[in-house]
């Protein structure tokens, strides 16, 4: 996983919409998965944790457990939602605080929302944030934790996008869903990671007209060519 680096503009925007709407527990949710929403939660998990805030990860998402670089720590003992061992069941991870659903000893306990919300409300006596990582709101898994579950502790929910990978109808129909399930603070995240380079993007629409301007269509692509910082991911 590739963190987005602390100074990214982007990074800030999504720190300031947190403060901007007084939320403490933040659920990150993709459409399909893979649209880099885990990578958005750690990110906001560093760099909060950068500006000396106690944050926890928890991560509810069977289908792509929350890793970074590397597995988990071994840990003892199982954690539920319903009693303290959700507490003692925190681990250090790569400087992140998580609770890892490889450990829950039943995902029965976290698809009660007055359950679940309980269960925020003493971890936020010990953190002043908390991060959800969830499991695609468009993917059914019998083990996922249900999106209404979450309608009681979440303050804000952000669902990332990925340019490349949804298309306007998953996006609606994600949406809706979360409205459904009462999620009612929803703020779109935009991820680039899998919509191609600029670069690549341009030298493909000369390829598709060089057939009438053969010669002026290679000398563009030898131009841009050269500017590699146009085939970078930004």
């Amino acid at each position: 996983m590739n963190l987005i680096p602390e100074q990214y503009h982007e990074l800030e925007i999504i720190c300031n919409t947190l403060i901007d709407n007084n939320a403490r527990c933040v659920t990150f949710i993709s459409l399909m998965g893979s649209e880099g929403s885990s990578t958005a939660c750690a990110s906001v998990a560093k760099r909060l944790q950068s500006q000396n805030k106690t944050v926890l990860v928890i991560d509810l998402n069977p289908l792509n457990s929350f890793k970074l670089d590397g597995q988990l720590p071994k840990t003892q003992g199982e954690w539920r939602f319903d009693d303290i061992s959700c507490q003692l069941g925190v681990i250090a991870y790569q400087g992140i605080n998580i609770l890892p659903i490889s450990n829950i000893e039943s995902i029965e306990t976290a698809k009660n929302k007055h359950i679940l919300n309980d269960a925020i409300l003493r971890l936020k006596q010990e953190y002043d944030y908390i991060l959800l990582d969830m499991s695609p709101a468009l993917k059914l898994n019998r083990n996922n934790v249900p999106l209404h579950s979450l309608s009681l502790c979440t303050e804000l929910t952000l669902l990332t996008v990925a340019l490349g990978i949804n298309d306007e109808e998953e996006l609606c129909k994600g949406v809706s869903e979360l409205k459904q399930a009462g999620h009612k603070n929803i703020q779109i995240l935009i991820s680039q990671n899998n919509f191609a380079p600029l670069g690549e993007r341009m030298v493909k629409a000369i390829d598709k007209r060089a057939h009438k301007w053969p010669r002026f269509s290679k000398i563009l692509k030898n131009k841009i060519n050269k500017q590699k910082w146009l085939f970078q991911h930004h």
